[in-house]
């Protein structure tokens, strides 16, 4: 394969990537807790309960410093991922020849992936410490963005190969 070919791999994935992670951030899905009087589920940033069929919602408080970590790491890794997206578009249709364009997108889409890596790892690790004694489940959202991290790590693998092949 050509390199033109192989950024272009690397721009639909990093777009993916970014389309993954927004798709991960903002649903209140994180994880879901189902019980016979209780159906709950929440996101980083709003929590919704259905109790009998009455379903209320609200915005959820980042009390604790790891919730604020969790979000912050969750939006840097879109931010620059967004930012892996402009530098490839820049590699392969503006500065065609500028190698340090290309350690840029590289260097974003990973830095994205652990970025979200980061979020994920928190927020499971601190899920499973406090409802350790609660039936719950990881929800669409998460997984969103568990997919987002290995699209960008994809993406930069691919570019990291379109490098060498140059």
């Amino acid at each position: 394969m050509t390199t033109s070919v192989l950024l272009i791999v690397a721009l639909v994935l990093t777009i993916c990537a970014v389309a993954f992670q927004i798709i991960g951030v903002a649903p209140p899905y994180w994880v879901s807790i189902d019980t016979a009087s209780l159906k709950m589920h929440y996101g980083l940033w709003t929590t919704c309960t259905e109790v009998q069929t009455v379903t209320t919602c609200e915005d959820s408080d980042a009390d604790e410093d790891w919730q604020k970590a969790v979000r912050a790491m969750s939006i840097l890794g879109l931010l620059v991922l967004s930012v892996a997206v402009f530098m490839t578009v820049l590699k392969l249709f503006v500065m065609k020849d500028k190698k340090p364009v290309l350690f840029a997108g590289i260097g974003t889409s990973f830095a994205g992936g652990i970025f979200i890596l980061i979020a994920v790892a928190v927020f499971a690790a601190k899920q499973n410490d406090e409802l350790a004694n609660v039936d719950f489940t990881y929800h669409f959202a998460f997984a969103f963005s568990i997919i987002a991290m290995i699209t960008a790590f994809a993406a930069g693998g691919v570019m990291l190969f379109s490098m060498t092949k140059e």
